[in-house]
Parts: structure tokens; C-alpha cells; sequence
């Protein structure tokens, strides 16, 4: 994934402060940044642009970035670090196949953190259709 910002390194603090990536590499001189989880060469990269509006979630283009976790309480620890950091919550999903949050980086970019909930989630979908119905994670 590769977002375009207006700031490289706040951009740059808030993903490995809230997630937890690593710093690939950098070159600020460039405004760029490349994020791992520590497997791959990049999971994120980050370009810093001079102008431009937020995305808008109602125009084409991006809607999201989606970050698979491991399981339930994982997903239940990164909700309550997102709250003890102050990140303003954009609702927490029950949906068929998985369990998200919902989070704006500073961008305005719509980020989910989710966990899988059934083992074969493409026939879920498939004959159930997606859900989305409120979940507490409290």
C-alpha cells in the first residue's frame, strides 16, 4: 500500500506508534517513507505531497487500508492502545467473516485493524453476504 501525505513524519510516528511498523527506509530529503511489519521489504510506503485535500469517503478513490490480526483479543488489545493514544474511533464492526476497528490515520486515510472469525470466510460470504452490525470491544 502506498499513501500519498502532507507530512512524512508525523505520517511516519503515527503508523509505527499505532501499529506498531518499522522503519524500512527513509529519506525525508524526499518526503519518503517505507514500513514494515518486519517480513516483507515494505508493507507501507509513504509519500509526502505540498497540497491536496483529505480523501473523501464518499468519492472514488481509496476507501480503506485493512491490517489482518492474528485473533480476537488482539484485536481487543490494539482497540483499547488505539483509546489510551487518544485516536479518535471510527466504530467497531461485527461483520460475517470478521471483527474490525475503524480508525483515520492524520491524513484523514480510513484504517481497519480486523480478525478473521471463521475458518472459510470466502463461503460465508459467498452464501451469507456481508454483515455490519455494532460490536463492543469494552
Amino acid at each position: 500500500v502506498v499513501l500519498n501525505v502532507r507530512d512524512a513524519e508525523k505520517s511516519r510516528d503515527f503508523y509505527t506508534q499505532t501499529l506498531g511498523l518499522k522503519v524500512a527506509h527513509e529519506n525525508l530529503e524526499r518526503g519518503a517513507v517505507f514500513l514494515s511489519f518486519g517480513k516483507e521489504h515494505h508493507d507501507l510506503a509513504l509519500f509526502q505531497q505540498a497540497t491536496g485535500e483529505p480523501p473523501a469517503k464518499t468519492q472514488p478513490g481509496l476507501h480503506h487500508v485493512a491490517w489482518r490480526l492474528d485473533n480476537f483479543e488482539e484485536l481487543q488489545a490494539a482497540y483499547k492502545e488505539l483509546k489510551r493514544m487518544g485516536i479518535p474511533l471510527d466504530g467497531t464492526v461485527e461483520h460475517n467473516v470478521t471483527r474490525s476497528v475503524y480508525f483515520f490515520d492524520p491524513d484523514g486515510n480510513r484504517v481497519e485493524l480486523y480478525c478473521d472469525m471463521v475458518e472459510n470466510g470466502f463461503e460465508t460470504m459467498r452464501t451469507a453476504g456481508p454483515k455490519r452490525e455494532p460490536l463492543s470491544l469494552e
